[in-house]
């Protein structure tokens, strides 16, 4: 939400966006909002990566006294391998609400300060050795119903 969509990795279709605001600890990748995406990226040695397979966000709004749910999708599933192994996905919920700054002109048609709640399954990764590798990552809501699929070539250096 912090990004518009001309900027946004989520939104990219080939990876180019992938490290604009990276923080110095982790690397994040995108998924999509839907469908299928494959891109390209380069990624530093000595960084963790971290990913949503699947994952939800909901804005939540202000108030003193309400509780607003937390966004789940206990049907959903997700998958993840990495040069053909599989990976070990986890759920992962923001059960506190948390603020964003939500950019002009972002996916979700949403400007200024936001409260927010999400839930996932979310996969990470160890720092990985220098090269070429292939990671795939996905999942879905609800056999034939929603789904998201990215597919990474990574180059470590």
């Amino acid at each position: 939400m912090a990004m518009p969509n001309a900027k946004n990795p989520v939104v990219d279709e080939t990876g180019e966006l992938a490290g604009i605001d990276q923080p110095a600890d982790v690397w994040f990748l995108a998924g999509t909002f839907g469908g299928e995406v494959k891109r390209q990226c380069t990624i530093p040695h000595g960084r963790p990566i971290f990913f949503p397979t699947f994952n939800l966000f909901q804005a939540v709004p202000y108030s003193l006294f309400g509780r607003p749910e937390l966004p789940t999708a206990p049907a959903a599933s997700g998958h993840a391998e990495l040069n053909g192994t599989p990976l070990p996905v986890r759920e992962v919920v923001n059960t506190k609400s948390f603020r964003v700054t939500a950019a002009a002109g972002g996916p979700f048609g949403i400007t200024g300060r936001v409260k927010a709640k999400a839930w996932g399954l979310w996969c990470s990764i160890d720092d990985l050795p220098p090269g070429d590798h292939v990671l795939s990552f996905g999942g879905e809501y609800e056999p034939g119903g929603f789904w998201v699929h990215a597919h990474y070539q990574l180059k470590i250096v």
